[in-house]
């Protein structure tokens, strides 16, 4: 359950609810559902992304406390420095991906499943691969065909 207070809890709880999510997300009950879980990874985005300015500014907010192990103070403000730059460049391609999945949840929106049973349904490939009849002059002629003929390719 979130605190809404304690970044360490509730950031391990993300992780744990990130790694349920990746497993249930190998199928779905219904392709419906798809539109909705794009939804909550939409907000979840949005969230991770407020997140990682925080923290970048925690860095830098403060550098006063910054050693590192061997208690040298300026060598870990460069490093709390270099953190904040680290979580703002993520944070940057976070809001790039946000906006990718803004859009993969606008074209998902427009699509109404039919999940019917027993609807045969034709896949895309087949619906758009070349059909060769007997009678079709393009179509390639067999080799048994060929090799009677005494023609060679």
């Amino acid at each position: 359950m979130p605190t809404f207070e304690d970044p360490l809890a509730d950031a391990e709880e993300a992780r744990q609810a990130l790694r349920a999510l990746a497993h249930a997300t190998r199928s779905f009950a219904s392709p419906s559902q798809t539109y909705a879980v794009v939804g909550e990874l939409l907000g979840g985005l949005r969230s991770l992304h407020q997140v990682l300015d925080q923290v970048a500014s925690a860095h830098t907010r403060h550098e006063e406390f910054a050693f590192t192990d061997d208690g040298e103070h300026w060598t870990g403000v460069e490093e709390a420095f270099a953190a904040a730059r680290g979580l703002e460049r993520a944070s940057r391609l976070v809001a790039r991906a946000e906006l990718a999945v803004d859009q993969a949840s606008q074209h998902s929106g427009r699509i109404a499943w039919d999940t019917t049973p027993f609807r045969p349904i034709v896949p895309v490939s087949d619906r758009l691969a070349p059909r060769f009849g007997p009678s079709d002059p393009f179509a390639r002629p067999d080799q048994a065909a060929e090799k009677s003929q005494g023609i060679s390719l």
